[in-house]
């Protein structure tokens, strides 16, 4: 009633009979085998499926020979992220409607091919299927397990800071403000709302199960960034055995359209020099995302011994256990 009071003094079309018809969805959850852990996302409507493809395109080559953040680990990361954003541009869609092909995308069929096109030492133009649509700048994630070992990994957002800047009185609840990713026009936006059809949001909460049993759980905001920072920390953890915290506190890039390559300023400059030679246009930046994340060890017989958390240095969060 208080949202309703508040939509109708500021003019607002949300209404009381819009909240009470809203229901809440299961979607079953998508994943991908990495090197023998079984890695998994949020379904559409949320656009994290590309995080998988990264994963599924990296998977082809011996990151570990190439080198935790050298410049050819690097490249070849930038350069299959630009696929994967070209896919969530394609094919981005209600899943009851226009769902993603995920079975073709996450194939081997598809992403076998999609590796060897890779030039080792040549950056590719990126050349849009469709329009660029805005980001969010507020998001916020969290990981949590109970002492069984359940996990949750969540992912919020109200958009950009404060959402809408409209709070109804009493409620103490920012109202978000995701229509500020549509464009309409030109069409082709895959995060334009649309009547009767799911809004799409740019999430990705993520679990690894290994063997059977949920081993680590990790997240971050970002915006677009979002889909690129989670399989750099995925593939911390499990190709250069990084514990979670330093699988979240290790130096990131990231593709934004149309052709920047944003690149953290702790990354080594000679590396730099060497993604510039192979034709990325460089930008450094700060910090690319505020991550969270957690991991499980488990005894030889499946009892759970201990908890790991971390938080990331580039953000103000914590990690603790009660």
């Amino acid at each position: 009633q208080a949202i309703d009071e508040e939509m109708e003094q500021t003019g607002g079309f949300l209404s009381l009979e819009d909240l009470k018809a809203d229901q809440a969805e299961w979607w079953e959850p998508i994943s991908i085998d990495y090197r023998g852990y079984q890695v998994y996302t949020a379904s559409p409507p949320a656009t994290a499926f590309p995080s998988l493809i990264r994963l599924g395109l990296m998977h082809r080559f011996d990151v570990t020979e190439l080198g935790h953040n050298s410049a050819d680990y690097l490249h070849f990361f930038a350069e299959a992220t630009k696929h994967a954003y070209w896919c969530r541009l394609a094919y981005a869609g209600d899943p009851a409607i226009n769902p993603p092909p995920l079975d073709r995308l996450l194939s081997e069929e598809s992403l076998q091919p999609e590796a060897r096109r890779i030039d080792r030492n040549k950056a590719l133009p990126f050349s849009p299927p469709g329009v660029p649509s805005n980001q969010g700048r507020n998001t916020t994630h969290f990981v949590a397990a109970d002492r069984h070992g359940n996990i949750v990994s969540a992912t919020q957002t109200l958009g950009n800071a404060f959402g809408s800047r409209i709070m109804p009185e009493g409620t103490g609840i920012w109202l978000n403000n995701s229509l500020y990713y549509c464009t309409f026009e030109p069409p082709g936006n895959p995060m334009d709302a649309k009547p009767g059809q799911r809004k799409l949001s740019g999430d990705c909460p993520t679990i690894i199960m290994q063997q059977g049993r949920p081993w680590a759980a990790l997240g971050t905001p970002g915006g677009h960034t979002i889909g690129q920072t989670v399989p750099q920390m995925v593939m911390n953890l499990i190709d250069f055995n990084m514990d979670i915290q330093g699988a979240l506190t290790a130096p990131r890039i990231s593709f934004i359209e149309p052709d920047i390559l944003a690149v953290e300023d702790t990354i080594p400059h000679e590396v730099i020099i060497q993604l510039k030679a192979k034709g990325h246009n460089v930008r450094t930046v700060t910090a690319l995302g505020n991550a969270h994340g957690l991991t499980i060890a488990y005894s030889k017989n499946g009892r759970i011994l201990k908890f790991k958390g971390g938080a990331d240095p580039r953000g103000q969060g914590a990690a603790a256990g009660y």
